[in-house]
Formats: C-alpha cells, structure tokens, sequence
C-alpha cells in the first residue's frame, strides 16, 4: 500500500510540476497561447432537419399508391418508350450536362419527399439522378434500389410509350 501511495504522489509531483513549467513558458512567450477564448468558437453549425442525401428504397417497401409522387425516369428515352413506370417522367440522367434551372425548380414546388427516380443499373443513373436532385436542394429525394430492372422482377407494372 506504501508503494502505491509513493508511486501516486510521484506521478502527482511530476504532474503538476509539468504544467508549471509549461504555464511558465507560456507566459514568457511572446505570442503565448491564450489560455482562456476572448470570443466564442465559430465552429458549430446547425443539424439538418431534413437530409439531403437521396434515400435509397427497395421495391418491397415502396408504397402501394404511387400516385402523390413525382417518378423520374432516368434512362435513355429508348428504354422509356419502350417500357416505364406508370405516370412516370422521362428525364434522361446526363453526368455532364447540369439540369435545367427551371426544371430543378419545378420539382422544388413540388416539396419535400415527393420525388422518385429509378434508373438503369449499367450506370446506375436513378442513383446519380437523385443524389444530384439532392444536391440541388430538393429535400427527401428517394431512388428505387435495382432499378427499372428490379420493378419488373417483383412484377410491378409497366406501360410502353408515353410523353418524355
């Protein structure tokens, strides 16, 4: 028991003789470091209350009634044409060419959680699509997991021609 006793107040005396020497050198400094802020930190920021990340969903878990959402497609105009979503908007995703403004506030009015894409898996475009939609400012974009490919696989239905 005496040995720790010594022990601990050996580590106290080096402890404390540590951040005095330390203070010391401090104060002796020309430009010491400021011990106490003179102004408050300016490093916080405020959460999100709505993430702007688009929201990947799974055919399964998607709602029965499709109709309140905006569905994009974002596939080539050929593959819309020859089958789609029903009710969906055919808005080919392009990596290099940003989207319309007048498009981009369209579906802004829209409001937030309204929007559904869905692409093919070769790129992956309904992903893409809705994280740029996201980042755009629109809030709660959701994208179908898989795709037009896994729409058709749980047998959801599908119509030929359209309007793009």
């Amino acid at each position: 028991m005496k040995k720790i006793l010594k022990v601990l107040a050996q580590t106290f005396t080096l402890t404390v003789v540590a951040a005095l020497i330390g203070l010391l050198f401090n104060l002796v400094r020309p430009a010491g470091l400021q011990l106490v802020a003179m102004a408050a930190y300016d490093i916080y920021q405020d959460c999100p209350e709505i993430s702007k990340e688009a929201s990947p969903v799974k055919v399964v878990h998607l709602e029965k009634d499709l109709l309140p959402f905006t569905i994009i497609d974002a596939r080539p105009v050929t593959d819309f044409l020859n089958a789609h979503l029903p009710g969906a908007r055919s808005i080919t995703y392009d990596p290099i060419r940003p989207m319309e403004e007048s498009l981009l506030e369209e579906l802004k009015a829209l409001g937030p959680n309204r929007i559904l894409v869905y692409g093919d898996m070769e790129i992956d475009s309904g992903r893409l699509m809705a994280g740029e939609l996201s980042s755009s400012g629109l809030l709660g974009v959701r994208y179908i997991q898989g795709g037009f490919e896994a729409w058709v696989k749980s047998g959801g239905l599908t119509q030929a021609g359209g309007e793009q």
